[in-house]
């Protein structure tokens, strides 16, 4: 038998019927068409999109004290471009997407902490970056910068700017390289 891989499901079920002449029979014909009843419902219920997923789009006035405090003080020339609200936070628990006009794009909590900032490409600010792990990048990567750092509940992640990643714990002591 040659199977066409760009049918659907529901295609590939009738092909198979039809193929072996399942249908002659009647009682396999109730059984055929309930079992296929029952395979579209379920496929149907379980595709549903949930609204937990979506992001809202929002404006600075509705950020958390903290990280409106933490853009100013650390990003005072640029903008905000976008700022997203999550309707469930991420594995890191950031809850705030936020896109800045200079390109950088930084994470937040529901309290406000950063827990993600991404460079770009861009050096991240210096006295945001652990003071162990910046020596530790000063020391053994020579004119190398953060230009990403992402504070996992477990480790840190860095990402120089040669693309290296680096992985620390929460202490700041060096773990390995993230391959």
């Amino acid at each position: 038998m040659v199977w066409n891989w760009n049918l659907t499901q529901k295609e590939i079920l009738l092909e198979l019927i039809i193929k072996h002449n399942i249908l002659k029979n009647t009682n396999m014909k109730k059984i055929i068409l309930t079992g296929f009843i029952a395979l579209s419902l379920l496929f149907s219920t379980t595709s549903c999109d949930s609204d937990d997923d979506h992001d809202t789009i929002i404006n600075a006035a509705d950020l958390p004290a903290p990280a409106g405090t933490f853009i100013t003080t650390y990003f005072p020339n640029a903008t905000y471009q976008t700022i997203k609200k999550q309707n469930r936070a991420d594995n890191d628990g950031s809850i705030y997407d936020v896109f800045l006009t200079n390109g950088f794009e930084i994470d937040f909590d529901a309290n406000g902490n950063w827990v993600d900032i991404d460079g770009n490409h861009q050096p991240v600010p210096v006295e945001l970056v652990p003071e162990k792990i910046q020596a530790y990048v000063t020391t053994n990567y020579a004119n190398q910068s953060v230009t990403s750092i992402d504070k996992e509940p477990t480790y840190i992640e860095v990402e120089l700017t040669s693309t290296i990643e680096l992985i620390f714990n929460l202490q700041g002591d060096f773990i390995r390289i993230d391959k």
